[in-house]
């Protein structure tokens, strides 16, 4: 592995200079979208990932086209409104504080159905975010034209719509699709102050943003790149404490303990614990000048010990991976503790995305059979 003392890259070696594209790959891995799309589109996302607002906006412009003649959908929205006659429910109060009876009118709350519903809206802002954002004078002209067509139907714009409540199946697929793109384009805009520089320079105001990002792309790439009908992902899985003779309160005051991810095979035996972070590796520690962090560590020993069960054979062979964004660097350590394996693990995020892909793959070779 590689030689870690005194290296001269290890100083800040988190998001110190991450090239534009990997940062644009990360947003891809992350995205519903990269889960969604197929083997063919998927493999060219990945192979340009410089070019993926363009390839966004391509997909989008096609889907949103067919989609505005043949499967726009209304829905019933709520709606408070002052009308002439009885509607659903009458809100009294509003009624008589207004005084609306002496102008013959009623405060009434009623299901009202529109296509201006917050999906609709927020399908159509992600086509004006693709004008400000795009070079291609083609595609920008066929955002316009969408845009008109949204306009002409009445329909507003949002940059929130919260997706997980809403349904989707057969009847809706383009919905689904539509609002994957849509997400993968707002997430592509927050970036954009770093564009036309070859890298960024200490995310300063963006620490938390990347951090996020790092954990959501490896969660997103091993859910696409692992055969599902083997393994079994489980993404933010809250661990239970193993413990016996509790007094009344302590549920109260126990800490949480969450995993970014778990990978699961049965059919091996294979369990692997891998929690994910937006630090440096390696930190000055008081008897050395390169140390991994001991609070990581005794984190990640916390899981894999706090699970273990005799009458479950997995929870006593089960492993655990650290892993690290780094800049230029490569590492890759392990050891045995207590018939655990654990390992300190990076992604060096200047490689081109070919490298990154297949540094992901290769992380878990020591680990399981894929």
């Amino acid at each position: 592995m590689t030689t870690i003392n005194n290296h001269p890259l290890l100083t800040n070696t988190t998001v110190a200079k991450i090239p534009i594209r990997n940062i644009w790959l990360l947003l891809l891995y992350a995205s519903d979208y990269y889960k969604t799309v197929g083997k063919k589109q998927r493999i060219e996302l990945e192979n340009n990932p410089e070019e993926l607002i363009t390839l966004a906006a391509k997909l989008y412009c096609q889907v949103a086209n067919k989609w505005l003649i043949h499967h726009l959908a209304a829905d019933y929205q709520l709606t408070t409104k002052s009308l002439n006659r009885v509607r659903g429910k009458i809100e009294v109060l509003t009624t008589q504080r207004k005084q609306l009876l002496a102008k013959g009118k009623i405060q009434c709350r009623y299901d009202d159905l529109t296509i201006d519903t917050p999906k609709n809206r927020y399908i159509h802002a992600a086509a004006h975010l693709l004008v400000k954002q795009l070079t291609d004078t083609s595609l920008i002209e066929q955002c316009r034209k969408i845009i008109h067509q949204f306009t002409a139907l009445k329909i507003g714009q949002t940059t929130h719509y919260c997706y997980e409540k809403e349904r989707f199946n057969h009847a809706n697929l383009k919905d689904n699709t539509l609002i994957s793109l849509a997400k993968l384009i707002f997430s592509l805009s927050i970036p954009t102050q770093f564009q036309g520089l070859h890298a960024i320079e200490q995310l300063k105001k963006t620490d938390h943003w990347l951090r996020e990002l790092f954990e959501k792309a490896i969660i997103g790439f091993y859910r696409v790149n692992l055969d599902p009908q083997q393994w079994i992902i489980h993404a933010g899985k809250k661990l239970n404490w193993q413990y016996t003779n509790a007094t009344e309160n302590i549920k109260r005051y126990l800490p949480t303990m969450k995993t970014d991810l778990i990978i699961e095979n049965r059919s091996q035996n294979q369990w692997l614990v891998i929690d994910t972070k937006c630090t440096s590796i390696l930190k000055k520690s008081r008897f050395r000048p390169n140390s991994f962090s001991s609070h990581h560590l005794y984190q990640l020993y916390a899981y894999l010990r706090s699970q273990e069960k005799q009458s479950d054979s997995l929870s006593i062979s089960a492993s655990g991976m650290l892993l690290y964004p780094t800049v230029g660097v490569t590492i890759n350590e392990s050891m045995l503790i207590q018939g655990h394996k654990l390992a300190f693990c990076t992604i060096d995020l200047t490689q081109d995305n070919t490298k990154i892909k297949e540094s992901l793959l290769a992380l878990l070779n020591d680990f399981l059979p894929c």
